[in-house]
């Protein structure tokens, strides 16, 4: 399944609006903290998979 890029950094700034709008609650924290994690991952991948293209490629 592929999904589109997206910057890690957003979920952190939708947490920093939702904090102060005073509406941040547990279980938006665990979500944008989840999303985030799952953003990170996709880099990580991304980052090993064209390595991984490079490497044959030679």
């Amino acid at each position: 399944m592929k999904v589109p890029p997206t910057d890690r950094m957003h979920f952190l700034r939708m947490a920093q609006i939702a904090n102060e709008r005073g509406t941040l609650t547990e279980t938006l924290k665990r979500v944008y903290l989840t999303n985030y994690a799952k953003a990170v991952r996709r880099e990580k991948a991304a980052v090993a998979s064209a390595a991984l293209e490079r490497r044959f490629a030679n």
